[in-house]
């Protein structure tokens, strides 16, 4: 049992290691600093932020369940996870070339709190990132 709960716990740290590294590479590909905007109450860093996060962990918990029990699967899981970060920042940075004007602007530039609003380009960042996550979870199975 003991190393069945030593497994949950490096599991864990390979998830929220993803998940950090996830977020500061959302924060380097979009302009000013994501979390003090997500904090602020700006709705289009905190959709686009909460939109990326949850789509590692949907590609996170495809390479769990599709790699080997155990420890075996604990190095191509946090490969997988890697890959889903590169592949969402990507994703976002053609997203932001094919459209007009520059989107990662836009996206922080909503505002906060009353007066905030999400912008409609946050919608198509948020749907592209899960989007992206679909194809490489469904890659695993």
């Amino acid at each position: 049992m003991l190393e069945l709960v030593a497994q949950i716990l490096a599991y864990t740290g390979v998830g929220l290691v993803i998940l950090v590294v996830g977020f500061f590479a959302l924060d380097l590909i979009t302009p000013g600093n994501l979390g003090k905007q997500v904090i602020e109450g700006n709705p289009n860093a905190a959709l686009l932020s909460a939109a990326t996060l949850a789509s590692l962990g949907v590609v996170l918990w495809f390479a769990i369940f599709a790699t080997d029990a155990g420890w075996a699967g604990l190095d191509e899981t946090a490969v997988f996870g890697l890959v889903s970060v590169a592949a969402q920042a990507v994703c976002f940075l053609v997203l932001d070339l094919i459209t007009p004007g520059k989107l990662g602007e836009e996206l922080m530039s909503g505002g906060s709190g009353a007066g905030a609003r999400i912008h409609p380009g946050t919608w198509v960042s948020a749907s592209a990132q899960v989007a992206i996550a679909l194809v490489i979870a469904a890659s695993l199975i």
